[in-house]
């Protein structure tokens, strides 16, 4: 009970100093890489409150700087504050749009330029699209989780096919990357977060010039086995999607 007291009180008092910081700093001509770069001490700081320990495989190619789609499985919401450890600041997060009205945190997402996306209002989300290829284009990667809502029972759910038409459409690399061991510290309906481990494993990316440009079942069916591939408990053993 100590420990949950604390990592909430270490929530709440580093999403309003840092969100503060990002929203001064998004007066800055490079605002929303320091946006980022305080969304990964935020995650830093919350972790490290509730005793969550991350073990990386693999490491994305960001030397090159070119912008990348990492395209995650989704577990829970601790996913948000560990994918960023590992991430260039030039990455954004696509998000659902009800974020972005949250005080403090949703100014920070806002200044940031990360993209909202309203799956309940197709045109919206076709405008939202827009303006992910707009962010791919200024040179910035993308944070998607493409099952689209966070895992009801810790198994991959059914993807949608919008992030897969932005990445045929932008052309740009995908990396498909598997998140275990998130589900169990936070699972739905719950505001404590527990103590444990997550391993986060980046697979080699994904070239969508292999593909037609209207293959997004090719594309989406690629990335799937990707990150079920790499899918895994904590002791090692294999998650099946079901």
């Amino acid at each position: 009970m100590i420990r949950a007291l604390w990592t909430g009180l270490v929530f709440l008092t580093a999403t309003v100093a840092l969100a503060t910081l990002a929203v001064g700093g998004g007066l800055l001509r490079r605002g929303r890489d320091l946006t980022f770069r305080l969304t990964r001490v935020w995650g830093r700081l919350i972790l490290g409150a509730a005793g969550v320990r991350v073990r990386f495989e693999g490491t994305p190619d960001a030397t090159d700087g070119q912008p990348r789609i990492f395209m995650s499985n989704h577990q829970s919401a601790v996913d948000i504050w560990v994918l960023p450890q590992k991430l260039p600041d030039s990455t954004r997060f696509v998000a659902k749009s009800s974020l972005f009205r949250i005080p403090f945190l949703g100014w920070a997402m806002t200044v940031g330029g990360f993209v909202p996306i309203d799956r309940q209002d197709r045109d919206r989300a076709i405008r939202s699209l827009s303006v992910a290829a707009r962010r791919l284009d200024e040179g910035e990667s993308l944070i998607v989780f493409p099952e689209g809502t966070r895992s009801r029972n810790g198994r991959l759910g059914p993807f949608k096919k919008g992030p897969f038409h932005l990445a045929l459409a932008a052309g740009r690399p995908v990396v498909p990357v598997a998140i275990s061991g998130s589900f169990g510290l936070l699972p739905p309906r719950s505001v404590l977060v527990r103590s444990g481990e997550v391993l986060v494993r980046f697979a080699p990316e994904i070239d969508p010039a292999r593909f037609a440009p209207d293959d997004v079942g090719g594309l989406m069916s690629a990335v799937r086995r990707a990150i079920e591939q790499r899918l895994s408990t904590p002791s090692g053993r294999c998650e099946h999607s079901g």
